[in-house]
């Protein structure tokens, strides 16, 4: 299996897409039935490395 693709900056993403609710590529709402973990990110946040957890739905997951 190909690895997930890159997701997309975290500050142009929505805060539901920040958090997994929605795909971090084209929003769509998701579920435990097309949910795909894109796996941990570090991240800067205000002077703070952070981990993120992006998820998207399987059709933008390794296109």
């Amino acid at each position: 299996m190909d690895a997930p693709r890159e997701p997309p900056p975290v500050a142009s993403l929505s805060d539901a897409q920040q958090r997994g609710v929605c795909c971090a590529f084209c929003g769509v709402t998701l579920s435990a039935d097309n949910a795909v973990d894109l796996g941990p990110r570090t991240i800067d946040a205000f002077g703070s490395t952070v981990r993120w957890f992006p998820r998207s739905c399987r059709k933008d997951a390794l296109t």
